[in-house]
């Protein structure tokens, strides 16, 4: 099956990038291009970006199969991550609830590849852990010539599994596709490599946790059923590679081109000036200063610049890259195309409206530690002007197809998108000291899932640990019958499976892998679990428990 996608792009590929590649606008008078140029190395094949469509929305792509590419990339959101008003990273200082925290992306937990099992953080503790910037978007991201905030995704992309340098130019949409699975942060373990990622993708189903797939996704899954069998379709042979997987996914990034605002509209010559948005677009190109750095069409210009949104010593931003003490706190010009959708914003998500945004540049930004951009000075804008700014920037610059996922910005349902099908129940004891201990699982449990794991944390440290199984379950905790252990028990007695016992780890952690066969039969099969962990302290009986936990295979 050939996507029309491809046959239109192919048709106006060359004509296009000749006419109006990126380096030959300067002037803002001409709208986005559209197709953008591809890699000479990676040209678009037929249904290339179906397949990095399946690949970027599949959370099997992570290591406990939670995190796709597209968790923290939603369109609604403008292509950033919609979770991060409340996901904090504590910053340099360490600490939750001081001036320097970062607004992240949820991740995973810490976990160890080899065992599956958790790794305690010294500032996440058990809970999952968050990035340290802002996720940016990937809409319109294939008109950058670096990526990420520091721009360390280069153009010249270098294979992670061979080591060889497959795209010397215009390859940072794959430089950066390479980084976040291994990411011990975002999708990865420790000790993940690129060989376990390609290998995993041999046997899972494409998008298998997901739901509600585009149409032209199902169309593809119908006549390629297996990940083998997309990539034969697209590559010519079954090979899965990490290359493939990140040719696929930037191709597939490079159809996601937003240019259908009201500023589009008059750069195509649709409308002959904005309306009601005039102002502010007059504010923008003129006594606001934001064209200084916001170019048209593409609202950046591809450089990095300190704007002073936070003390340079808080984060090196580019010279974390480059080494070059003149990139001291720089990051890279985020375009202002859908940015109120994007909200927070910053690379520490530290504004949280348009207005915010404003009301910063109008101050001349908040930090001056001897390296801020010359271009930043207060504004004084008036207040009307100020509104005018706003109303151009949320309503004049947003692409309504983002938020209505409209094709391009089509999206299946993700499995984290929908109630846990991993539930806590039950009663749970204390220890001596008053402290409870929890039971987790990892992830889902999903069929062929060989990571899933059931964990306990915050238990006490070096102490015997016992989990127990059942096929029925106690809500009521009712304590075990022997009275010299009554210690609530959430699993049904009579069907009680032990495992064998362990010792939580000087962090009072212990987890248990368990595998999840592939078999079909087993969707929609429920079975309920405890920890159980010994305590002198805890009289009668030197037993507490977890409450139950209510796993159901997916």
């Amino acid at each position: 099956m050939t996507s029309n996608r491809f046959r239109i792009l192919s048709a106006c590929a060359a004509l296009a990038v000749a006419l109006v590649a990126p380096s030959a606008i300067s002037q803002g008078d001409a709208p986005l291009p559209n197709p953008p140029e591809f890699p000479d190395n990676n040209p678009l094949l037929p249904d290339q970006d179906i397949l990095g469509k399946f690949l970027f929305w599949d959370e099997q792509m992570s290591h406990d199969n939670t995190m796709a590419c597209g968790t923290c990339h939603i369109h609604e959101a403008g292509g950033s991550d919609p979770r991060s008003m409340s996901t904090v990273n504590p910053g340099p200082d360490g600490v939750f609830g001081t001036d320097d925290d970062i607004l992240g992306s949820e991740g995973v937990n810490l976990i160890d590849h080899a065992t599956n099992n958790l790794v305690f953080d010294p500032a996440f503790g058990t809970s999952k852990l968050v990035t340290g910037r802002k996720t940016p978007s990937m809409i319109n991201a294939v008109y950058f010539i670096d990526l990420f905030w520091d721009g360390r995704a280069t153009q010249a992309y270098t294979d992670p599994q061979t080591g060889l340098v497959e795209i010397p130019y215009l390859g940072a949409l794959e430089s950066q596709a390479a980084g976040p699975p291994l990411s011990t942060t975002e999708m990865g373990s420790i000790g993940r490599s690129w060989d376990d990622i390609t290998a995993k993708f041999e046997t899972v189903e494409p998008c298998g946790l997901a739901t509600n797939l585009p149409g032209e996704m199902q169309d593809f899954l119908a006549e390629n059923p297996t990940y083998p069998d997309m990539f034969e379709a697209v590559y010519g042979d079954s090979a899965i590679t990490s290359k493939r997987i990140m040719f696929a996914i930037a191709n597939y990034e490079r159809t996601l081109i937003s240019d259908e605002s009201a500023l589009d509209d008059f750069l195509k010559g649709v409308t002959a000036d904005l309306g009601p948005f005039q102002n502010g677009f007059n504010l923008f190109q003129g006594a606001a200063n934001c064209a200084t750095c916001h170019t048209l069409p593409f609202t950046m210009d591809n450089t990095f610049h300190n704007i002073g949104v936070r003390p340079d010593a808080e984060d090196a931003g580019r010279m974390d890259f480059t080494g070059d003490p003149a990139d001291m706190a720089k990051f890279k010009t985020p375009p202002v195309r859908n940015a109120a959708l994007r909200v927070p914003l910053f690379h520490n998500g530290s504004a949280a409206t348009v207005t915010d945004l404003v009301e910063f540049y109008d101050r001349g930004g908040d930090f001056d530690d001897g390296n801020l951009d010359l271009n930043i000075l207060p504004l004084n804008l008036s207040d009307q002007d100020k509104l005018d700014l706003v109303d151009f920037i949320e309503n004049g610059m947003t692409d309504s197809r983002l938020a209505a996922n409209v094709f391009p910005f089509t999206r299946p349902t993700l499995r984290s998108e929908l109630p846990s099908a991993n539930v806590s129940y039950g009663v749970a004891s204390a220890d001596n000291g008053g402290g409870f201990a929890n039971i987790y699982a990892n992830g889902p449990a999903n069929r062929g899932n060989d990571a899933f794991v059931i964990g306990l944390s915050d238990a006490q440290p070096s102490a015997a640990a016992q989990l127990v199984f059942s096929f029925v379950q106690d809500p009521f905790g009712t304590p075990y019958p022997d009275p010299r252990y009554p210690v609530p028990v959430n699993v049904g007695i009579g069907s009680i499976f032990l495992k064998a016992p362990t010792a939580t780890s000087a962090d009072g952690l212990a987890s248990y892998n368990l595998p999840i066969p592939p078999d079909v039969i087993l969707a929609g099969f429920k079975f309920y679990a405890q920890w159980f962990v010994a305590d002198p302290g805890v009289l009668p009986g030197g037993i507490y428990g977890t409450d139950g936990l209510e796993v159901q295979i997916l």
